[in-house]
């Protein structure tokens, strides 16, 4: 017993899913697992994929208005931030895109860094690498927040390939019995990897104007809605009872009984759910299993709230609130519940005002498509871990 991870909508194709996976189980096991001291095992970070019982379109997207131009890549979708604040590069000079946000701050040059690699086409070993260097670059940006000119850090940094070498490098600086990112070509490889990302960052920079057209802002939102609202219809369709659970429900309960059973001695379950796999969590443990405890529960640009207000839940009272009681009752068996809003995020809701024992904290991700964009960033997981510490005393 120890973490288990539960994603949300659209994760659909499993050849995706499983690399996603496997770097998501990276983080987890290098940011989360020491902080409620568990031993790093196959079976201490736990990620059920539900997505394949998720909705389909029956008419391959028929009712879609006729688009034929596609955004392009998810990178692009994760640096969309940038444009809308950015001024257009002087004519003739290189726009250094991660530079520039370096120098307000490093951490979010970093988590841009990460949003925007392509780790379809990485390989176990690159992700591994790009994994390791997680955990000390957040440690780093922690240490060093604001620009500091008189840092040595920036005495080569000249532009966005000096600055990645120069972030690659503090990765590097060992720890009392090891070091952080290990072997040179470990290191060259993450370089060469963050180096095309950086290109991308730039490339997406220009033609700001058209971009941010209408036209691109239903390109990049569509194919989020979409899924969303697909594998939401399906979910409240099929998800059965306590007795007869539908198929997502039976995934996500057999592995956190999974991670209860699994676990040697009494090991501390924390569950990071994010989007739609919030509601699903809370559905479990306010109705289908009540016995299941979860000593923290992290629901990250979640519905709970949303689908509490319209009455979704059927271990929501529907009298609520009245003049008795404002808010719906704590669940005995959630011990600590942290819901993460980023005010950016267009799909996600505040739950402290509907229910007791949660509280919300605010999270800036950065990204326009914040929705998609905290699980790509390794600084959002040292928040989780320092988070979950404090919920955990």
């Amino acid at each position: 017993m120890a973490v288990v991870f539960v994603h949300g909508v659209g994760n659909h194709e499993e050849t995706e899913t499983k690399k996603v996976q496997a770097f998501r189980r990276d983080l987890f096991s290098r940011f989360l697992l020491p902080v409620i001291n568990v031993v790093p095992r196959d079976d201490a970070v736990l990620l059920p994929w539900w997505g394949k019982e998720g909705a389909q379109r029956r008419w391959g997207n028929a009712c879609r208005p006729g688009i034929k131009e596609s955004l392009g890549t998810a990178s692009d979708a994760s640096v969309v931030q940038l444009l809308a604040a950015a001024e257009p590069p002087e004519s003739g000079r290189t726009h250094n895109v991660v530079l520039d946000t370096a120098r307000d701050s490093l951490a979010d040059a970093v988590d841009l860094l990460y949003s925007a690699l392509d780790i379809e086409n990485c390989s176990s070993d690159e992700l591994a690498a790009l994994a390791d260097l997680a955990v000390p670059l957040a440690s780093y940006c922690e240490q060093h927040p604001q620009f500091d000119p008189t840092d040595h850090f920036w005495d080569n940094v000249r532009d966005d390939a000096s600055l990645i070498e120069a972030l690659v490098d503090a990765g590097r600086e060992p720890a009392p019995h090891k070091e952080q990112l290990g072997t040179r070509a470990a290191r060259d490889r993450v370089s060469r990897l963050f180096g095309p990302t950086a290109r991308r960052l730039r490339i997406a920079l220009v033609g700001t104007p058209v971009r941010l057209s209408a036209g691109g802002l239903r390109r990049l939102t569509d194919k989020r809605v979409q899924p969303f609202l697909g594998d939401v219809f399906k979910y409240l369709a099929l998800r059965g009872t306590p007795e007869h659970p539908g198929k997502i429900i039976e995934i996500v309960l057999d592995d956190l009984r999974a991670a209860v059973a699994g676990a040697p001695g009494r090991e501390p379950l924390v569950v990071v759910a994010h989007s739609m796999g919030g509601n699903i969590v809370y559905d479990i443990a306010s109705h289908f299993d009540p016995e299941l405890v979860i000593d923290v529960l992290v629901t990250v640009g979640s519905q709970v709230g949303l689908f509490a207000e319209f009455s979704a839940f059927q271990g929501v009272p529907c009298d609520l609130p009245n003049p008795d009681r404002r808010k719906v009752p704590a669940c005995t068996n959630i011990r600590s519940w942290i819901n993460v809003v980023d005010r950016s995020d267009i799909l996600c809701y505040c739950a402290e005002p509907v229910f007791e024992g949660v509280q919300d904290h605010l999270y800036a991700s950065g990204t326009l498509w914040a929705h998609a964009g905290y699980f790509e960033q390794p600084n959002f997981y040292s928040w989780i871990a320092k988070s979950v510490q404090v919920a955990m005393k």
